[in-house]
């Protein structure tokens, strides 16, 4: 869990042990730990795209790591791709490990640690980002929350109107 994720934990074990806490001490805490989110996510992408130019800078390279990016929602990943004129398209760690066992021992080994690296940063990225979707759900269920305190509390209607 992230430090965003543990400070989030200690507000809301906060807000179950004070019975008199009010909602309204907590605003902000669900934006503060989404931009928290944001910041690191941005490092990911960087880290990245770092790994991604490190790849194409081995001399002879026949495959690269390349940072895909879905338009739909901004997800990003590395993919493996085959460079070259005959292909330039993505493939699977385990189509190109046959090419990789066959180079000198130290650059075979760096490949490995790339692919590693390129594995442990799509998994960080798909966890922030879930993580972040948590933050904003969070977010507006303390604004709809506070929102229907709000409205019960200046007459607007009673608890039986719920």
């Amino acid at each position: 869990m992230t430090q965003a994720g543990v400070n989030a934990l200690a507000m809301v074990e906060t807000m179950l042990s004070t019975p008199d806490v009010r909602l309204k001490g907590f605003k902000g805490k669900g934006a503060a730990w989404a931009n928290q989110v944001r910041v690191q996510l941005s490092e990911i992408h960087s880290m990245m795209r770092a790994l991604s130019q490190e790849t194409r800078a081995v001399r002879g390279r026949d495959f690269v790591l390349t940072v895909h990016s879905r338009t739909k929602n901004g997800q990003k990943s590395l993919r493996w791709r085959l460079v070259g004129a005959s292909s330039s398209r993505h493939v699977t760690w385990e189509a190109i490990v046959a090419q990789v066992a066959a180079l000198p021992p130290a650059l075979a080994q760096w490949y490995r640690q790339a692919n590693a690296a390129a594995m442990t940063l799509n998994y960080q990225e798909m966890a922030l980002r879930y993580e972040l979707r948590l933050a904003e759900q969070w977010q507006d269920a303390l604004r709809q929350a506070d929102q229907a305190y709000e409205r019960h509390s200046t007459g607007a209607g009673s608890i039986r109107d719920v």
